[in-house]
C-alpha cells in the first residue's frame, strides 16, 4: 500500500490480519517516516494472537494516516507497536469488512 503524508508518499508493507483488533504501525516505521506520535493518557492493552500483552505497545498512537491501495483511499489512526521487520502496518478484520477487496 502507499502511505501519504502531505505531498510525500511511501510504499509500506501491510498485513491484513483477522487476529488483529486495531490498526497497528511498527515503531520502526513510525521513526523512519518521522511520524508525529501522541501519548495516551493511560496505556492501552494490546494483545497478540495468543492473548499475551505486547510489551512496548499501547502507549503511543498516530494522527489519522492516509493509506492507498490502487484507487481506494482510507484514513486510520494507528497504535504504535514493536513488530517484525517485514511488516510496517497490520490492519484488523473489521477493516477488511469495511473495505472489501
Amino acid at each position: 500500500m502507499i502511505l501519504h503524508q502531505g505531498q510525500d508518499h511511501r510504499t509500506v508493507t501491510v498485513l491484513l490480519d483477522t487476529g488483529c483488533s486495531v490498526p497497528l504501525i511498527s515503531e520502526r516505521t513510525a521513526k523512519r517516516l518521522q511520524l508525529r506520535l501522541f501519548k495516551h493518557e493511560e496505556r492501552r492493552l494490546i494483545e497478540n494472537f495468543t492473548g499475551e500483552t505486547v510489551k512496548g505497545a499501547g502507549e503511543f498512537y498516530t494522527n489519522p494516516l492516509m493509506l492507498q491501495h490502487r484507487r481506494h483511499f482510507t484514513q486510520e489512526v494507528m497504535e504504535v507497536a514493536p513488530m517484525d521487520k517485514e511488516i510496517d502496518i497490520f490492519l484488523p478484520f473489521w477493516w477488511i469488512m469495511k473495505h472489501p477487496p
